[in-house]
């Protein structure tokens, strides 16, 4: 069995902590679950006084039922990412799907003495209201400081990579060589979408456990949340095949056995790769198919790479309500990718790709590229200098 996935979690800076407030907050008034859930209380303790009266069972049934569904919506509106941020703060059974599970057997269960459900529910909905009560507190606090979250607008979407420190080694020039291959995965994904490499926004910067969000084309930001949806789910296989491997050297085998399992990684990987690099360029209509290609293979092989060494991105997309169109459905797809990320726990030993190639291109070993273009033909000319600064070509990519 595979336990080794997480959910895409954030660093608690202030803003994000005043972002999960707001949004369990709001999330909970939108859906009633607290009041629900004290009518099923209510209804408990008439039931106990009055066991045979059928309104009274009928009431429940209604409470029941209500509950139950609003704690289901609650459950398909929590991203993993969000449910971890509930969790630390110490709300994670009160806003977990298995609270509905919980409230029901309880009630079942006790059929014939529903003074004990009503004592379990009792205990439930004070303690949670504690907990929200605590939340609210917080929020308004953190408003009083004038510290807010930095929300996104209807038709707005972003991204956001978590770098672990490990990947870059702590080096500054090393995390240069990281924005720099953040930027360009996101504009080879843009102009295999757009037909042109758009500029990358920097929208904001952490750096507890370094966090870049940006800003890009949403096509491009939907093609590639599901490529990483592709690959987590892909992933699943490989850690299955992982933890066979780490069984089998365990019991103390070596040589072929090992090795055929590691290479059983690397076919899986490279297929997923080829499979992704094929979607993202498939509606691609420019002069460079080729070679967009080659770029897009290897910023998703490097992508994945880091995943396995502890990268998680965190999308955020908030669709127009009652719109159409194109950029309607890239937000809407967006927003429903990223309630399903689950990232897998850094690699102890990692498989994918070396240190040396996770901290840039063996051709570029000092990360500066300068790129000419001619005027007879389009084809660009990568070369690698250690004096030169980047030199941007005709269409604005580095």
């Amino acid at each position: 069995m595979v336990t080794s996935l997480r959910p895409c979690l954030a660093p608690m800076t202030s803003q994000r902590l005043y972002g999960i407030l707001k949004f369990v907050d709001s999330l909970d008034k939108k859906l009633g679950l607290q009041t629900k859930l004290e009518a099923v209380r209510e209804a408990l303790s008439n039931l106990v006084n009055q066991p045979a009266n059928p309104t009274y069972q009928s009431n429940l049934a209604t409470a029941l039922a209500a509950f139950t569904t609003a704690a289901g919506t609650m459950a398909q509106s929590i991203a993993p990412s969000q449910h971890v941020a509930i969790s630390e703060m110490g709300g994670d059974e009160f806003f977990d799907p298995a609270i509905i599970e919980k409230v029901n057997n309880a009630v079942q269960t006790n059929a014939m003495t529903p003074s004990v459900a009503r004592d379990l529910v009792q205990d439930l909905a004070t303690r949670r209201a504690a907990f929200l009560e605590t939340v609210r507190t917080g929020r308004e606090a953190l408003e009083k400081l004038r510290i807010s979250d930095s929300d996104i607008k209807p038709g707005g979407a972003d991204v956001a990579f978590l770098i672990p420190r490990e990947i870059f080694d702590n080096k500054l020039v090393s995390f240069a060589k990281e924005l720099t291959f953040l930027s360009r995965l996101v504009q080879d994904f843009t102009e295999a979408q757009t037909g042109s490499a758009e500029p990358v926004t920097l929208e904001q910067l952490s750096s507890s456990i370094p966090t870049v969000t940006i800003m890009a084309n949403l096509a491009a930001l939907g093609m590639l949340a599901t490529v990483i949806k592709k690959f987590l789910k892909t992933w699943q296989m490989i850690e299955e095949i992982r933890e066979m491997r780490a069984r089998l050297a365990t019991m103390g085998l070596k040589g072929t056995a090992l090795q055929e399992l590691t290479e059983q990684i690397s076919t899986t990987v490279t297929e997923v790769v080829e499979e992704s690099t094929e979607l993202v360029i498939a509606n691609y209509k420019g002069n460079r198919k080729n070679e967009l290609a080659n770029a897009v293979r290897m910023d998703t092989r490097r992508l994945f790479g880091q995943i396995e060494r502890g990268l998680t991105v965190e999308f955020r997309a908030k669709p127009q309500p009652n719109a159409e169109g194109e950029d309607q459905k890239n937000l809407e797809e967006i927003a429903n990718v990223a309630k399903e990320l689950k990232f897998p726990v850094a690699a102890k030993e990692p498989l994918l790709l070396t240190a040396e190639e996770i901290l840039g291109d063996p051709s570029e070993a000092d990360g500066v590229r300068v790129i000419t273009q001619t005027k007879k033909t389009t084809t660009q000319k990568t070369t690698v200098s250690r004096k030169e600064p980047v030199k941007e070509g005709k269409d604005g990519k580095e």
